[in-house]
């Protein structure tokens, strides 16, 4: 089993791990990367089960539906009901239907499944015709075509979201993924506008969303990701314990920011699941 490192702890009452009572998951580069399961994850799952402790993945990734994410987590043997997965998308519609009601007909930037989870959340989804909102999600499809419609319908004044920041998708491959930041840096150069809300983490509210509905308080949360400037701040922004797993993108020299430093620093889920087990005095 795992030692805990150290310099795991940043000045953290060990005594506040005994009070999470669930844990939130980024998934890409936290419990996987690309499409290797960490040897690590399914361990802590079956402790989280053990130890009666609650958990949803949370990921910034729309580039697939939900449905397809459940089903790509049962092939790597973790089973999950489709509430426990939260995407950015979820996020971006709340943002609509909160801040734009009037919005019906949105032209998406997006992958099939992203767009099939907007229309199940009640949008039409508009290719050619006028549309009341742009919305840009990491498109694995994008084309010079939609780019360029997007672009007009942001330079014509429509409201514009972006589902998440992130400049890059993570990959072990040889190669640079970039997700929707990067797509919407192109989109600014184009049109001069940045979006006008950007709905998934670091924004807490996505994470605040998923502590209401599973009646959670801030000390009974647990936000376990491999990025500082989404993960870590968001979770410090939202008030619980951030666990920053070393698995994925961020390293242990790039801690330096305040607004972000994590509670926590881990090699991997491993580690986090030793601290767990210890704060309940249950062995390894």
């Amino acid at each position: 089993m795992p030692k805990v490192s150290t310099n795991l702890l940043f000045g953290l009452d060990k005594g506040r791990l005994k009070s999470v009572r669930h844990v939130v998951l980024d998934m890409d580069g936290t419990i996987y990367l690309g499409g290797r399961l960490f040897a690590e994850t399914l361990p802590f799952l079956a402790t989280l089960k053990e130890l009666g402790i609650g958990w949803d993945f949370l990921t910034n990734n729309n580039s697939k539906s939900r449905a397809d994410y459940v089903e790509s987590l049962g092939q790597m043997g973790i089973v999950v009901e489709a509430e426990q997965v939260v995407m950015s998308t979820d996020a971006c519609v709340a943002t609509l239907r909160r801040d734009y009601p009037e919005v019906r007909r949105i032209f998406v930037l997006g992958t099939s499944g992203m767009k099939k989870d907007l229309e199940g959340a009640g949008f039409e989804v508009v290719s050619e015709d006028g549309c009341d909102a742009v919305v840009v999600g990491y498109d694995t499809s994008l084309n010079y075509e939609s780019l360029c419609r997007a672009a007009y319908w942001i330079g014509q004044g429509k409201p514009y979201l972006a589902t998440h920041p992130d400049l890059v998708c993570p990959t072990e491959m040889k190669t640079i993924l970039p997700d929707c930041g990067a797509i919407c840096a192109l989109l600014e150069s184009a049109t001069g506008r940045k979006p006008d809300q950007v709905s998934g983490k670091p924004n807490p509210a996505i994470l605040e969303a998923v502590m209401n509905r599973r009646g959670l308080t801030a000390g009974e949360v647990v936000m376990v990701g491999d990025r500082i400037y989404t993960d870590m701040r968001m979770a410090r922004e939202a008030g619980v314990l951030g666990a920053l797993t070393l698995t994925g993108e961020a390293t242990r020299d790039e801690v330096t920011a305040p607004a972000s430093t994590p509670d926590l620093i881990i090699n991997d889920l491993g580690e986090l699941e030793a601290l767990l087990r210890s704060s309940r005095s249950i062995p390894l």
